[in-house]
């Protein structure tokens, strides 16, 4: 009788399952059907190894943003202009609030970087980028360290170049930097790296300074061009090379994540 019983409740069960899964099939299947698109996509991806690719911006082709400072007509405010700011979602609650670049959005980032300088860059750039590695090592959210990342370490590459503007161009460019993403996929999950580089302008005194380093450096790690005057970010030169509360809460979304 007690085997009856629990026939009886395994019957009313599976009844129960098929009238809810009847009635609610227009927003289970797309859910199932979802689920197992993933898991055969990523069992695929196991079996037949590492899967590696370098994720880019729509916008961009070298994987960094450029950056330049007005004419002699507004170089007497110290206003530095921006030549390609690319769109990116605005990070925060606040219109201001220092935005991320796209590629960054969705990367889970370890906070550690090497750091490097390419044969050229001189001494005088090597202070100015030393000074902005300074600034981001004392937010605790970016840990940069002298030496040559290997494997699937972040890396950040500082150079130079030399760049003059056209007779008659209404901007100077100082410098460009960006994050270039790796993307990797295994058996063992998803794991993402960051090999950034960082450049000045050699053909301009202005851009042997600070600012334009700690900004430079700033899209290396992620962050993107921001409307308000207070970020190191703003693409017109206000001279600050100290972090805003925007820009940290900026690098606190990126690196947090792998807290």
């Amino acid at each position: 009788m007690l085997k009856n019983l629990m026939r009886g409740i395994k019957a009313l069960c599976l009844i129960g399952l098929v009238l809810f899964g009847w009635r609610n099939y227009d927003t289970l299947a797309p859910r199932a059907a979802a689920l197992y698109q993933t898991s055969r996509q990523n069992l695929a991806a196991a079996l037949s190894g590492d899967l590696s690719s370098h994720l880019l911006g729509a916008d961009d082709t070298s994987s960094a943003t450029e950056d330049s400072a007005t004419n002699s007509s507004k170089q007497s405010s110290g206003q530095q202009t921006d030549k390609t700011a690319s769109a990116s979602s605005v990070t925060g609650s606040s219109s201001q609030a220092t935005p991320i670049e796209s590629i960054v959005q969705n990367a889970t980032l370890k906070k550690a970087y090497y750091y490097s300088f390419d044969h050229n860059v001189p001494k005088a750039a090597q202070q100015v980028f030393l000074e902005a590695v300074a600034t981001y090592n004392q937010t605790g959210l970016v840990h940069l360290v002298a030496g040559q990342a290997s494997g699937s370490q972040n890396s950040v590459t500082f150079s130079m170049y030399h760049k003059k503007m056209t007779t008659g161009a209404t901007s100077v460019e100082l410098g460009h930097g960006g994050p270039d993403i790796t993307k990797k996929i295994s058996w063992r999950g998803t794991q993402y790296w960051n090999n950034a580089t960082a450049s000045l302008n050699g053909s301009y005194a202005s851009a042997f300074s600070k600012s334009v380093a700690v900004h430079e450096l700033g899209h290396a790690l992620g962050l993107d061009h921001s409307s308000s005057t207070e970020s190191v970010m703003y693409p017109v030169s206000q001279g600050k090379s100290t972090l805003s509360s925007a820009d940290i809460a900026a690098l606190q979304t990126i690196y947090q994540k792998n807290a």
